[in-house]
């Protein structure tokens, strides 16, 4: 446990080492892995040593296994088979999308001493399915508040068109559908509105449109203007897009955390969002008339099944949206395209930024001595 290591990290007496086993990738928990590693390097320690060790990089592992140590801190983003042979204190930080966590949930504290949460949703769902309370803590993602930000977002010039923008991979759980059928709706009551989507598959450098997402945009484009980005976008571009939108559109049945919101957000862009999931850790400056109605129904999606893979049949449950509620959200939002987001972008970047994750670990560590439970954020 950390009753060696905390004391260490508290005096000062020792060297220390907080180690992250993930990736540094654009997307996704790369982004999640790299962005808290560099936001705790930022400190400049004397006497602790922040190390990232790519988990899919065997020689890396091996070492790392090697050169362990009881006074280590290991941060895991994927609930790794080789943790049991590491030293010290093991902490799962865990992402999952759905009312039931990814399989494997009901042995995450065999094996790791502690698990951080995204969100406060996170943590409720672990404690509904039966995991130890004191050792589950709060530790949500962040974005770069530094990057996204609203002061280089040019003077709006509207077209005559209000803009929503859905930025993240197809799939059923991002409520595209929905989206489009209430665009759809919208537009035949008489509202002035285009959609831009950057919705492909990125693996590296291949980016790949769905082909159900081809299918769904030939299938409403008679209705409204659809703009379809696609391929490997640099962060200078991803922030342009954000920029260039009214408001992001972001009908999800349910999220991990949703970085393509949070940056959304943080540049000015005011959302129309659901809630359920990692995502409303970060929307707590809206009310719940802010947000798109759902109901909560089991998850109908067996891609999300096959990929998931619960042999029990139970996947939890997903926030299905309300399309005639999003329908008047979006005609109500498309007659006011010059509504500003300030405010959630001054929420955000104060309350979120990658630098308030890194402190919440630096805090947790430092605060929990061996003879008392964690304090739970």
């Amino acid at each position: 446990m950390l009753g060696a290591t905390g004391a260490q990290l508290r005096h000062g007496s020792m060297l220390s080492r907080i180690r992250f086993f993930g990736v540094d990738s654009p997307t996704g928990v790369g982004t999640h892995c790299s962005q808290t590693v560099k936001a705790l390097q930022a400190f400049q320690f004397e006497s602790i040593q922040v190390q990232l060790i790519k988990h899919n990089y065997l020689d890396e592992v091996q070492t790392a296994v090697s050169d362990s140590q009881d006074t280590d801190i290991n941060i895991f983003f994927f609930p790794e088979v080789y943790a049991s042979k590491l030293q010290g204190t093991k902490i799962y930080w865990c992402v999952f999308d759905a009312s039931r966590p990814n399989p494997g949930y009901e042995q995450w504290l065999d094996t790791f001493d502690y698990v951080f949460a995204t969100s406060h949703w996170g943590r409720d769902i672990l404690l509904e399915r039966g995991l130890d309370g004191s050792r589950i803590v709060v530790i949500p993602e962040g974005v770069d508040a530094q990057f996204y930000n609203p002061y280089g977002r040019p003077a709006t010039v509207h077209s005559g068109k209000t803009k929503f923008l859905m930025v993240g991979k197809y799939e059923q759980k991002k409520g595209y559908r929905e989206a489009f059928e209430a665009l759809r709706i919208a537009v035949a009551q008489g509202a002035q509105l285009e959609l831009l989507t950057k919705s492909d598959w990125i693996n590296g450098t291949t980016a790949v449109l769905h082909p159900e997402f081809v299918q769904l945009v030939q299938q409403y484009q008679n209705h409204f203007n659809i703009v379809v980005y696609n391929g490997n976008f640099t962060r200078e571009q991803m922030r342009t897009l954000y920029y260039s939108a009214d408001y992001f559109l972001h009908p999800s049945r349910c999220e991990g955390w949703s970085l393509p919101l949070i940056e959304a957000i943080a540049c000015g862009t005011p959302c129309i969002s659901t809630r359920f999931g990692g995502h409303s850790e970060y929307l707590g400056y809206l009310t719940e008339a802010d947000f798109i109605h759902t109901t909560l129904a089991p998850v109908d999606c067996q891609a999300f099944k096959d990929a998931v893979g619960h042999s029990d049949g139970d996947y939890g449950q997903w926030a299905y949206p309300d399309i005639a509620d999003l329908t008047q959200r979006i005609a109500a939002a498309a007659a006011r395209p010059g509504a500003g987001g300030e405010i959630g972008a001054s929420y955000v970047r104060r309350n979120f930024a990658w630098g308030s994750a890194a402190e919440k670990i630096l805090q947790f560590l430092l605060d929990h001595d061996g003879h008392r439970s964690p304090a739970i954020a």
